[in-house]
């Protein structure tokens, strides 16, 4: 009989393959906004965190300045700014830098966006710094969950993100990370504490995927001690 890790698995691998049918960006209205999705983009027409994190983390931020890494079509930061929040959001991929700034004029709100890898052309300082980080760290994983969107081997990027995050954040700012049930946790708390990072999961819930499968996301605060 197969885990709930294994059919997890096989049903995300069912839905990237699904969105990797694509040829050209496509365009769905989600949560209320209409969303342009380029298909090098993490979709989040096939997978709900996107817009679970979208709804939670304004009532977290309350307006105050929100910089999103790997901000994907946009949708996340979409939904803090409309909020009420000066947002700013950085993709290594310049498609989703395109299709992030498309988002926001055709939703009537504004933001600024830039290609980085991390932090790399980031300037200023943020109250908050959020990622929805690719949090599978095991090779073991099938692999059309391998890819930059989904799969961080060691946890290289996350390792780097958190040892850099410091020099962005105003003083009484927080890190939000977003992750899974499914990440290595105790691998994630080490690297936290070893960048002394204080942590707290401050809210979590799940989604279905279908075929009788759910996710389970957090957010999770890390604050400087």
């Amino acid at each position: 009989m197969a885990s709930p890790r294994a059919d997890w698995e096989g049903r995300i691998s069912e839905l990237i393959n699904e969105s990797k049918k694509h040829e050209a960006t496509y365009s769905d209205q989600i949560g209320g906004y209409t969303v342009h999705i380029h298909p090098t983009v993490y979709s989040p027409k096939y997978f709900p965190e996107t817009l679970w994190y979208g709804e939670n983390l304004p009532p977290i931020v309350r307006g105050r300045s929100f910089l999103e890494v790997g901000i994907g079509s946009g949708l996340i930061s979409l939904c803090v700014a409309a909020s009420g929040s000066t947002v700013t959001g950085v993709d290594i991929n310049p498609h989703a830098v395109e299709v992030a700034r498309k988002n926001f004029e055709a939703n009537g709100q504004k933001g600024s966006f830039l290609v980085s890898d991390v932090f790399d052309s980031v300037s200023g300082k943020f109250d908050f710094i959020f990622w929805n980080h690719p949090w599978q760290v095991d090779a073991s994983v099938p692999k059309e969950l391998k890819t930059e969107k989904t799969f961080d081997q060691g946890y290289r990027l996350l390792k780097r993100f958190i040892s850099q995050a410091k020099d962005y954040l105003e003083p009484d700012g927080s890190v939000l990370l977003g992750t899974s049930a499914y990440a290595d946790l105790k691998a994630m708390e080490a690297i936290y504490s070893a960048n002394g990072y204080s942590h707290n999961v401050i809210q979590q819930g799940t989604r279905s995927i279908g075929k009788g499968i759910t996710e389970e996301y957090y957010i999770i605060e890390l604050r400087r001690d």
